[in-house]
């Protein structure tokens, strides 16, 4: 018989194949930038992609394959496998890469594994600062601050959301689509949104901005679609922090994502759709 499953193990290796996938990316990033030979584009002009955004998928779900043959995986540069156990790994190996191309700190590597209930274990690791990020659903989120490099996980400091805002004194994170017609309409969702917070952020990764929720470096984060890599780990640690997140089919976010502060998510929610995205 199978030893039981471990989700705690299932994180550890995320934070492991994270952390080796950072520092593939670290290495690469001396040598690139937005106008490097070999930088391609995917959904428009806007939208970059580069060798270093493939080897680190390669990276992960080469160690994955090794650990755990058998799950299925969902990666943005393409990886795709069915899962015979019920575990899909979903893979953002490189959110933020205009960023990573500029030489911009704000990046990260973003593992999840889901089953049939949604992200069962995640980890959002940002090599230029050290931290790492991650949960397990029902045990909790937890930050770890350590120096580039470090490949030892310590578990870090528990995360919780202890401060009460509202919504006028509130800090926002959103992110914007490559498509032009799409900006056009979240600009119009901004008119009715910048006069009614203290303020807005748009850091350009979205795993990123959902552990500054979890963490309390802003109070909420929204996008009316995004793809499922970038929000699987992050909206897992945001949701074990104590964020109210909604997404996905039957929500007012189907194919999009709101993680607040619980004093904030209500009104904000309110406020984001009122118009149609």
């Amino acid at each position: 018989m199978p030893a039981p499953l471990n989700p705690v193990d299932l994180r550890e290796l995320a934070v492991r194949l994270a952390i080796a996938a950072g520092e593939e990316l670290l290495a690469r990033q001396r040598s690139l930038s937005i106008d490097a030979v070999g930088v391609e584009t995917k959904s428009s002009a806007s939208d970059p992609v580069s060798a270093a955004d493939r080897a680190s998928e390669k990276l992960i779900t080469d160690g994955l394959t090794a650990a755990r043959p058998d799950d299925g995986l969902l990666g943005e540069e393409g990886a795709s496998r069915p899962s015979s156990t019920g575990l899909t790994w979903v893979i953002d190996p490189l959110d933020g890469t205009v960023n990573y191309l500029y030489g911009r700190l704000d990046w990260c590597v973003s593992i999840a594994v889901e089953d049939e209930d949604g992200a069962l274990a995640g980890v959002v690791h940002q090599p230029r600062t050290g931290t790492t990020w991650s949960a397990v659903r029902g045990a909790g989120a937890y930050r770890a601050d350590t120096t580039p490099y470090q490949t030892v996980w310590y578990g870090g400091l528990r995360l919780g959301l202890e401060r009460q805002t509202r919504l006028e004194t509130a800090l926002v994170c959103t992110g914007f689509s490559y498509l032009p017609e799409r900006r056009a309409e979240q600009a119009a969702v901004l008119q009715d949104l910048l006069p009614a917070v203290r303020d807005l952020r748009r850091g350009g990764s979205a795993a990123l901005d959902l552990c500054s929720v979890a963490d309390g470096t802003a109070d909420a984060y929204y996008e009316h679609v995004i793809q499922p890599w970038d929000v699987a780990a992050g909206g897992l640690i945001a949701r074990e922090a104590g964020a109210a997140v909604v997404r996905g089919a039957g929500t007012a976010f189907p194919q999009g994502i709101l993680a607040a502060a619980p004093s904030v998510a209500g009104p904000l929610h309110e406020l984001l759709t009122r118009r149609s995205v």
